[in-house]
């Protein structure tokens, strides 16, 4: 029986990843930062309830990786599979949000993430085999205003998730990048997106209920992540996203894209 750890899962596409991976009869460790979406989750999924585990952790803490690291090794949990899920995003003008709140988006969505990778990768590797899978996004392929460091930040998720895959293959370790388009989670709320009162194309499709589908980009990411692919693009704006960063110069692009 494979053992799954998955970051972000008490909601949105993380709680999706967690009911694939009981249904599949896989022992899962959900982790987030909020304990009522945890304890929500043996209710939710109470035909998997006796191989689900949860951890409550703030992943936006300096060396959280390695805490959650050292709990496994004192629990005996070592995944056979990670799933970096976690992550949140800060919508306005750069210079106008919070820095403290954008040091911590950056420490979660990118240092976090990192180290986890690392961390975990390097015992995968060590045992000769194992499977990651990174929540990157589309946002990170084209850059746009009011999501500087958003997209910045999963940029960075997209291209070292490539380049770790290269990296484990010859270990038997596969690594994915699962980048989706807008999703209707939480995203919206706990980024400012759903309380910004100026012109927004983002505002409009996650008030009106037409931004991508969680069920489907879990799944997506779960048959990548079985197959062994090194990349899963889905959800709406996706095709478009790939087409305009190969297409498009990259310093051209905030100006092209209006209202984000």
């Amino acid at each position: 029986m494979q053992r799954v750890l998955i970051t972000g899962a008490g909601s949105g596409i993380g709680k999706e990843f967690t009911q694939l991976f009981l249904r599949d009869g896989s022992e899962v460790l959900a982790v987030s930062l909020l304990q009522d979406e945890l304890d929500q989750l043996p209710q939710n999924f109470r035909f998997g309830a006796s191989r689900l585990q949860t951890l409550q952790m703030d992943l936006a803490k300096p060396d959280a990786a390695g805490a959650l690291l050292q709990w496994c090794n004192v629990n005996d949990w070592l995944p056979d599979v990670l799933i970096n899920n976690a992550g949140f995003a800060c919508f306005g003008e750069a210079v106008d949000l919070s820095t403290e709140r954008v040091a911590d988006m950056l420490e979660l969505n990118v240092v976090t993430l990192t180290m986890t990778s690392m961390l975990f990768g390097r015992a995968m590797k060590q045992r000769g085999h194992g499977k990651i899978l990174n929540v990157g996004s589309t946002a990170g392929m084209v850059p746009s205003t009011r999501m500087a460091a958003y997209g910045a930040s999963k940029s960075y998720v997209n291209t070292f998730t490539y380049a770790l895959a290269a990296e484990l293959k010859p270990y038997g370790v596969t690594v994915t990048c699962l980048t989706p388009g807008a999703t209707q989670t939480k995203f919206a709320q706990a980024g400012g997106i759903d309380s910004f009162t100026g012109k927004s194309l983002l505002h409009n499709m996650f008030e009106k209920n037409k931004a991508g589908s969680p069920v489907e980009v879990a799944r997506s990411g779960y048959d990548a992540l079985a197959a062994g692919r090194v990349q899963a693009r889905v959800g709406k704006g996706s095709t478009f996203a790939a087409l305009a960063a190969r297409l498009v110069s990259q310093k051209r692009l905030p100006a092209l894209i209006k209202n984000p």
